[in-house]
């Protein structure tokens, strides 16, 4: 009835190798958050507060045609991003933009763009079409915008 040792294989460093594995499992590699203002109208700016649990970025501004995109770990258990948004059509508090069940509604396993128009806050999803030659032997694929209202204003 000895005591438990670690395999020799691992020469000690089975903590190590423990924690280097489950630090992979739990961060993906870079994602991108997008906002994007496409407001038209009279009132066309944007303003908007966006924050996680580490990061604050602060409030911002953007006009039509402007966007703002952010780079950052994804976390599998806690990385979720809030915003404010304020537009002179009215506004959305504290919707969540980011986290990891979001990824699949995003279209894009790297980049979640949200799309601000004059009815509501949008995302953006991209739809693939696939074409070929007339005789079929050539093909390509492209890729369109799909934008689906998540919010209207309040």
């Amino acid at each position: 009835m000895g005591t438990n040792k670690i395999p020799k294989t691992l020469n000690g460093n089975f903590v190590l190798i423990l924690i280097i594995t489950i630090m992979m499992v739990t961060h993906s590699h870079g994602f991108r958050l997008e906002i994007k203002n496409e407001l038209s109208g009279r009132y066309r700016k944007l303003v908007y507060k966006c924050w996680s649990r580490d990061n604050d970025f602060g409030w911002r501004q953007n006009w039509p045609g402007q966007y703002k995109d952010w780079s950052f770990a994804i976390s599998l258990f806690h990385t979720f991003f809030y915003c404010h948004f304020r537009t002179g059509y009215g506004r959305v508090d504290k919707h969540l933009v980011v986290s990891w069940d979001l990824k699949d509604r995003c279209g894009d396993r790297t980049k979640c763009t949200w799309v601000v128009k004059k009815d509501g806050l949008y995302l953006r999803r991209w739809k693939t079409i696939f074409f070929s030659n007339k005789y079929g032997n050539e093909r390509w694929n492209d890729y369109i915008p799909h934008d689906v209202l998540e919010n209207p204003w309040s």
